[in-house]
């Protein structure tokens, strides 16, 4: 009797670390995808905000407007997957990111329509994509909900910056 108490006893410390690393590491997932998602979301906000300014085109605009009101939307789930996981991202842009939108600040007039949709379906590919993968490996919950939920639309406006792009 007490050798097997004393068996269930050493395997019940065993796991303790284990269960905190498994924790730790879900931990770190929800962080490093909400994280990412943030600053890309903040980008394409960003770069809409550059767009509607610096836009020659009526369809550079009318996206740029579409991904603005998209992006409030996007943002206010996500805060509150966020608010339910109890995870608190960056919000700052990601070293990536920054250097991309002032690559678009820095980008000649002539050049930048083409520019800013290139940047927009390069960051909303790189979403969906964080998105899917979280959605088939991240640990269950609420953003693991969010990231499913969200794939379609964010693909819908990575079709429709493709479109615009000129190659």
């Amino acid at each position: 009797m007490f050798r097997s108490a004393s068996r269930i006893l050493m395997l019940a410390l065993l796991l303790i670390p284990l269960g905190a690393v498994q924790a730790a590491a879900q931990e770190d997932a929800r962080q490093s995808f909400s994280g990412r998602l943030a600053s890309l979301s903040h980008f394409l906000v960003e770069s809409a905000e550059l767009a509607l300014s610096r836009g020659q085109e009526e369809s550079v605009r009318a996206f740029a407007e579409t991904v603005t009101e998209n992006q409030r939307r996007f943002v206010a789930e996500l805060k509150e997957a966020l608010v339910e996981e109890g995870v608190d991202p960056a919000a700052d842009l990601s070293e990536q990111d920054r250097n991309t939108l002032q690559a678009l600040e820095s980008a000649l007039q002539n050049q930048f329509d083409n520019a800013y949709f290139s940047a927009q379906a390069i960051a909303l590919e790189s979403m969906i994509q964080l998105m899917k993968d979280y959605g088939e490996t991240g640990p269950e919950g609420s953003l693991k909900t969010f990231a499913t939920n969200h794939i379609g639309g964010t693909r819908t406006l990575y079709l429709r910056a493709q479109d615009l792009s000129v190659p």
